[in-house]
Parts: C-alpha cells; structure tokens; sequence
C-alpha cells in the first residue's frame, strides 16, 4: 500500500509486513486463505487557524521634546501570502518600511499600515515619526497587530535631560529602587535621631540622610559613623589613656574628618553637576534606556510608561541641600571642635626637670 499523505489510513485485520529491502517502510500483505485486512481511508479536516504567525517583536522609541522617532521590527512567518494590517497612531509620518534590506512601498488606509507577506519567514523594519511634546507620563504608544505575537519587546529611550521618577510596564523590566532606598534611609534617620545623645536632631537626620541617597551605603555610614565619633570623643577620660594612644586618637580623628568633608564634597559636587541617580535596573534597564520583555501578548502590543520630570528640578533641590548642608556643616564643625578639645586637644611629652648644679666659691 502507497498512500498519498493527504490520507489516513487505518489498519484492522491481518497485520502487514514491511519488506526490509526498501528504504520507505512500504506495508504489504501475504494472506492464506480465509485471513483479511481491513483498510479504512479518511481525509483529514482542516482545523481553523491563523495563515500569519507574529514570532518576535522589537517596539521602541527614542523621545524628544518636540518629536519622538519609533521604530518596529516584526518576525513573521506566513503559510499564505496575504496583507498584514498594523494600527498605528493617526498622527504618525512613516518615514521608512523594509523588508531585510530592501525597502517596499508604504500602504496606508487611515491609522492602518498594510504590509504585503510572502510564503516563509521575513522581517519587517517599520520607522515613523509623531510631533508631539514630551510631558510628565510619557508612553511607548499604542500599536496593534491583527493577531497575537511572541517574544515581545519594548524599549523606551529617555533623554539626558529627564529625571526619572517611575517606571510601568510589563513585569519583566525596569524598576526604579530609589524610593526604597529613600524610605529606607528616612527610618534609620528617625531611629539615628532618637538614640540618646545624638550629634544631630531628628529633621537633620532626614535632611542629611536626603542627599546621602546618591552615594554608596559604605560612604553614607561612614559620614554618620564620623559624627558618632565626636561623641564619643567628648565624652571620654583622657587621662586614662597613654600620650602615645591619645594623639594617635586625635590624628585618626583629624583625618576621618578630612574624608568625611570630602564625601560631602562629592555629593555636593554630583547634586549640582552630574545627574541623579535612581538606581534603575531590570532587565538591562538604566537611567536613559527601559527595556520590557513579554513572552506572549495579544494583538496590542504593550505599552509601557515612565515619569520624569525636567533634570533642572533635581539641580535645584540639591542646591537648597546643599545650602543647608554649608550652614549645618560649619555648625557641626563648631560642636565637633569643642568634642575634639574636650579634656586637651594634644598631650606634649612631659619634659624632665634640669638638675641644678651648685657651683664652688
């Protein structure tokens, strides 16, 4: 029996032999007398289903103040070659549409891009560019395909100039840890302000604890674990220490206040000139490029978001910090004097009487 695939074949009765010396396994029968087979032959039905299959999905944008440039890239695979419909915005000049590296003609009807597919699988490049001004919750934009896709991608690119105060999206992405960090910080600020004999009242805790939010854990416990030290230099007997160990107490505190003027210096420094940062992550996500992953989706593609606010509005907060923080400083520095004097500043060596020497008449 050579069946055509486009058959299925059921098999009942006296079973077939497959003759070993053929490469295709070719069933044949050998009956005696009074044995049968019996073969049942049926036409598969077709089964509903989409002729396009969207495999992959690059959504992204780069934003403007004035205008934002987006480009899409689908992997498509089709069984039939037939028009593919994508709705993008109404507002939207397409400046480019490619397949590889050959560009083909832009159809347009309305807010639909049609796209012309062949048999196989094929990439399609689609650029467009939408005047619009960039505010607060600034979005990817809507984009629908005629069926579901896979494997979906969205990427927003933020200008140097914006202050990134949250993102949204699919849940494989970026993620803004600051406000963490900040809350974080605020309580231990409030327990640091509440222990007995603290250097510093409890708002200037939180104030101090504001700017150090852009440096590195390490250096922030430094600067507090520096204003401890004062205390506990104020409050010490320095007689019950050696000369030796004394002065080499007052030299270790002279150089810890040497660092941890510097640190501030740095924060001041990085608050007034360089950017802030919100310690973004996910995903290979950073302060100017959020990137979002969606195995599956529908037709809508996601539309992922993100706040900011202009970068001169961060400027200007760290520019009152940091006027507090030279008025608070010279404060501080006045206190820790007084901590660093406490009992005597430094121990001379004791020097030995002179003999006197009676002389002879």
């Amino acid at each position: 029996l050579v069946s055509s695939p486009v058959w299925n074949v059921s098999l009942a009765g006296l079973a077939p032999i497959f003759e070993a010396t053929q490469q295709p396994l070719i069933p044949t029968w050998y009956p005696w007398p009074g044995e049968s087979a019996t073969l049942a032959f049926s036409k598969p039905q077709a089964v509903q289903g989409e002729t396009i299959t969207i495999r992959r999905v690059q959504h992204e944008s780069d934003l403007g103040s004035r205008r934002r440039t987006t480009r899409l890239r689908l992997g498509v695979e089709c069984s039939l070659a037939e028009d593919l419909q994508i709705a993008i915005d109404p507002r939207a000049e397409v400046t480019q549409l490619k397949t590889g590296s050959q560009r083909i003609p832009v159809r347009r009807v309305d807010d639909q891009l049609i796209v012309s597919t062949r048999p196989g699988q094929q990439t399609f490049d689609v650029e467009w560019i939408v005047n619009a001004p960039l505010l607060a919750t600034a979005e990817l934009g809507q984009v629908t395909l005629p069926m579901d896709a896979a494997n979906v991608t969205s990427i927003l690119h933020v200008p140097k100039e914006r202050w990134v105060l949250w993102a949204g999206g699919p849940r494989m992405g970026p993620a803004v840890r600051f406000w963490t960090i900040l809350a974080c910080g605020l309580m231990l600020a409030v327990g640091l302000g509440s222990i007995p004999r603290s250097p510093l009242k409890k708002y200037e805790w939180i104030l101090l604890a504001l700017g150090l939010t852009q440096i590195h854990v390490i250096a922030a416990m430094f600067v507090v674990g520096w204003l401890f030290l004062l205390v506990w230099r104020g409050r010490i007997q320095v007689e019950t220490f050696t000369r030796w160990r004394f002065n080499c107490l007052q030299v270790g505190i002279v150089m810890l206040t040497f660092v941890a003027l510097a640190i501030l210096l740095i924060v001041v420094g990085e608050g007034l000139l360089g950017n802030p940062d919100m310690f973004v992550s996910g995903n290979g996500s950073s302060r100017t490029y959020l990137q979002w992953f969606q195995p599956r989706t529908g037709p809508e593609l996601p539309n992922p978001y993100f706040v900011s606010v202009s970068v001169w509005y961060y400027r200007l907060l760290m520019l009152l910090w940091a006027l507090w923080l030279a008025v608070a400083l010279l404060r501080w520095l006045k206190w820790g004097w007084l901590q660093f004097t406490q009992g005597e500043g430094w121990r001379q060596p004791i020097k030995k009487p002179t003999p006197v020497v009676e002389g002879s008449s």
